[in-house]
Parts: C-alpha cells; sequence; structure tokens
C-alpha cells in the first residue's frame, strides 16, 4: 500500500481543534454507540490484558506480514521456524529467498511473503544502519503510519498493529473480520478494510483501540463469524442492522457459545522463541 493511502489527520480526528463545543458536548450516534459496544463487548469477553512485555516493532511488523492470509496458529507456526532457522535478522537478510520461503511456507504465500521481508529489512538497513525500528517509538502516530506504509507489502492495518502491540499507541487496527462486524453493527458504512480504519479511528473511545480490537477479533471468531454467525447467541443482537440476522438466529444452534481457548490466541502475544 502506498503512502498516499494514508490521509493526512487520519488519528487526530478525535483532538480536532477546529470541531465545534456543541459537536463535544453532544457526541453524534456512532460515537455514542461505539463506546456501547465496546463496553457490552468488554462485559461479554472481559477486559483483555495486555502482555507483560512488548516485542520490538520490527519483530511485531515481520509478524504481522506473516499472518497476512492466514490464520494465527499456521502465522505462528511460521514465525518459530523463521526464527530458529534464521535467529538474527542479518541472517534472515542474507538468506537465500528460496530458504527463507521454505521456512515460512505453512503460513501461505511464502514465496512473496519471503521477498517482501527481504525487501523491508534491506530498506531499514540503508535507513538506519542496523535492522531495528526503535526510532519510531519518538515518532508520532502519523509519521510511524507512513514510513510503515511505504514499505512494499505494508498496509494500514500491519502498520496500526505495530502501533498499538509493540508501541502501545491508543491506535484501532481493522482487519477484514473488523470490517465485517463494525459494518454488521452499523457503526459505518463503508467498502473495505481501510475506509473502515479512517471512519473508526475518531469513533472509538479514548484509551480503548485495544481492547476493542481484540475483543472484536474474538466476537468474530465465537460468534459474528463471516459464515454462519451465531446471530441467535449475539450479546449485540439488539445493536445488530445486518439483514440476515433473524434467519441466522433461527439457524443458530441451541445451546451455542463462545469458545474462548481458541478466541484468546494471538500471534502478536505469542512472539516468543523458546
Amino acid at each position: 500500500m502506498s503512502v498516499k493511502s494514508v490521509s493526512p489527520g487520519t488519528l487526530n480526528n478525535r483532538y480536532d481543534s477546529n470541531v465545534s463545543r456543541s459537536a463535544k458536548a453532544a457526541p453524534d450516534i456512532k460515537t455514542r454507540k461505539t463506546r456501547r459496544v465496546a463496553a457490552e463487548l468488554e462485559e461479554f469477553l472481559g477486559i483483555p490484558s495486555k502482555p507483560r512485555r512488548s516485542e520490538p516493532p520490527l519483530e511485531c511488523l515481520i509478524a504481522t506480514l506473516l499472518s497476512q492470509n492466514t490464520n494465527d496458529r499456521n502465522s505462528h507456526r511460521a514465525w518459530m521456524t523463521l526464527r530458529k532457522r534464521f535467529p538474527t535478522w542479518q541472517r534472515v537478510a542474507d538468506a537465500p529467498t528460496r530458504l527463507l520461503a521454505k521456512a515460512i511456507e505453512v503460513g501461505g504465500l511464502k514465496n512473496q511473503k519471503a521477498r517482501r521481508i527481504k525487501q523491508i529489512l534491506r530498506g531499514i538497513k540503508r535507513r538506519v544502519g542496523k535492522y531495528e525500528l526503535s526510532d519510531l517509538k519518538r515518532k508520532s502516530e502519523q509519521e510511524v503510519l507512513e514510513y510503515l506504509t511505504s514499505m512494499d507489502g505494508v498496509g494500514l492495518k500491519t502498520a496500526a498493529c505495530v502501533l498499538v502491540f509493540s508501541l502501545g499507541r491508543d491506535v484501532f487496527p481493522v482487519d477484514t473480520h473488523i470490517h465485517r462486524i463494525c459494518n454488521r453493527l452499523g457503526l459505518v458504512r463503508s467498502r473495505n478494510a481501510e475506509e473502515t480504519f479512517h471512519a473508526m479511528q475518531p469513533l472509538v473511545p479514548k484509551g480503548k483501540a485495544y481492547s476493542f480490537h481484540v475483543n472484536l477479533i474474538r466476537f468474530g471468531r465465537s460468534v459474528c463469524k463471516a459464515k454462519n454467525p451465531l446471530c441467535g447467541a449475539c450479546p449485540l443482537y439488539d445493536r445488530c442492522v445486518y439483514p440476515a440476522k433473524e434467519r441466522f438466529a433461527e439457524e443458530t444452534p441451541r445451546g451455542a457459545r463462545s469458545k474462548r481457548t481458541d478466541a484468546d490466541f494471538m500471534i502478536l502475544h505469542n512472539l516468543a522463541v523458546s
């Protein structure tokens, strides 16, 4: 994704000094609804606990890239194999593309991802002289987004994951699943995840980006699935505007409920290599 896709001020809308006093005093309907949905998901799934230690930005960036177009378990296996076969980023950068692809093949798109990882590492080395992104800690959210999305294969979702999971910023990442749920709930009306990302930033309650992101992922895996959602077991049924919810409510198996063990696994919480 090119840097042009990151519109200026994307992450500053909720702090815009040009917003009128009346608008600040009376949040719009979508803002209030988003706040209620975030709170109800915390009641339903709990407040997610953050890992004790955040991974460095480069580790988070590469792990998120490996998670593209696959599930967490396969991307985690790809990550673990990559780090064990090539323990340093220098060795990853120097490795033949075919060997790198072999190490990460379980995560899918092995050749494409291998080429992109090497390109990203070469670009970082040229820019800062070493394989690390610690300088991102001193940059604004907008600067981080612009820099990361200038890399081939790094989109808004990947860049936002680095911001929230590694740098601890209050930014709300949006993948295709969160895009689906936000539209079903009527929080936004958007055509793709990028549009949803821009639309949701000013709506998410301050300080709740991490919790809301994680809980929406859990919710999407356990209840609001892409196919055959469990609408009959949904705690947000009355807030939902999904046209097919009544049909899926009737089709929901009796006693259906969230499988929290599977839903709680996230690659960005499991990057340690033993």
